[in-house]
């Protein structure tokens, strides 16, 4: 992993200045303002004050991850994501920017199991994730599968440790709508893209499945008056307790074409997120009808995908 941070060090940068980094075995310096980043298990660490949405969605993702390394059911969940959302998750990306020699990243990254999956087709694949539990996972599986072109950073995607102007695609599964402050997170993926670059990005879609179902998970539905309303239910009367998913948001069209028209995308595309839908949550005679519904309906889509090119 030495080899791999001197090797990649250009794409990285202060989170705070944006300034270059110098390396160490130990660790990583700013030119610029002198700050020190720590490089832990071969993991280089960009971590200051977070906010108290993203302490919420650490605490509730990182007890899961670590669980999976101690079992070792990792592969086992890499197996049923492979089988399951690979296949249409890779086409629609793929649609939108050929994933071959590219610099690809992938924010609040987890396990990493798509730059698993894409590694051998890219120049470098990048993942960011606030866990650490989650990378020293994602950096066994990389390891086990002597995958070598990665980086896998711990930082805030709000403030990201990477170089302006240095990716070419960009992968969120599932990931902006947990910071209250969406725009700034967008405004970073912005920075980071080449020109011509994608950001794709899927998100909860705000209609009636998220105002009903997902609502047993705390999601947030994010316009005026309902959003503070959900805020005050899940999280000061409930205590965050059943908000398995940490802070969510769910999003109407408009509102996300807006956030990325603001941060300086011109070409913005929303449509329906194709995945496999399970709904196994849903009693057995319900959810045929719920499945058709949630692929035929908008009223029902459980999550759009946001296309933006810089």
């Amino acid at each position: 992993m030495k080899t791999n941070i001197y090797r990649y060090l250009t794409y990285l940068c202060c989170p705070l200045c944006k300034g270059q980094l110098t390396f160490d075995t130990a660790d990583l310096t700013c030119k610029a303002c002198n700050r020190t980043y720590p490089i832990v298990d071969g993991i280089p660490r960009f971590i200051h004050n977070t906010s108290e949405d993203l302490q919420l969605s650490v605490q509730k993702w990182d007890i899961s991850y670590l669980k999976q390394l101690k079992a070792q059911h990792y592969e086992k969940e890499f197996a049923g994501y492979k089988a399951m959302y690979f296949e249409d998750t890779f086409e629609q990306l793929n649609d939108v920017k050929k994933i071959k020699g590219s610099v690809y990243l992938e924010i609040g990254s987890g396990l990493f199991f798509m730059g698993q999956l894409l590694a051998k087709q890219c120049t470098l694949v990048i993942g960011i994730d606030i866990s650490p539990g989650a990378l020293k996972v994602a950096k066994t599986m990389l390891l086990e599968k002597n995958i070598h072109n990665y980086l896998l950073i711990q930082g805030d995607i709000l403030n990201m440790p990477l170089a302006s102007n240095s990716v070419d695609l960009i992968y969120g599964g599932g990931v902006i709508e947990h910071f209250k402050n969406t725009q700034q997170c967008v405004n970073e993926l912005y920075r980071v893209l080449r020109k011509g670059g994608v950001s794709f990005n899927s998100v909860p879609m705000l209609n009636i499945g998220s105002l009903t179902y997902r609502q047993a998970w705390g999601n947030i539905p994010n316009i005026p008056v309902l959003r503070q309303l959900a805020e005050v239910v899940h999280i000061r009367l409930l205590g965050s307790k059943h908000m398995i998913f940490g802070y969510e948001f769910s999003f109407l069209p408009s509102t996300l074409r807006k956030i990325h028209s603001a941060a300086g995308f011109k070409k913005i595309s929303i449509d329906r997120f194709r995945v496999k839908l399970v709904f196994e949550f849903i009693p057995k005679i319900l959810r045929r009808a719920l499945v058709i519904l949630a692929n035929k309906s908008p009223l029902f889509w459980p999550m759009l995908k946001v296309v933006a090119i810089k």
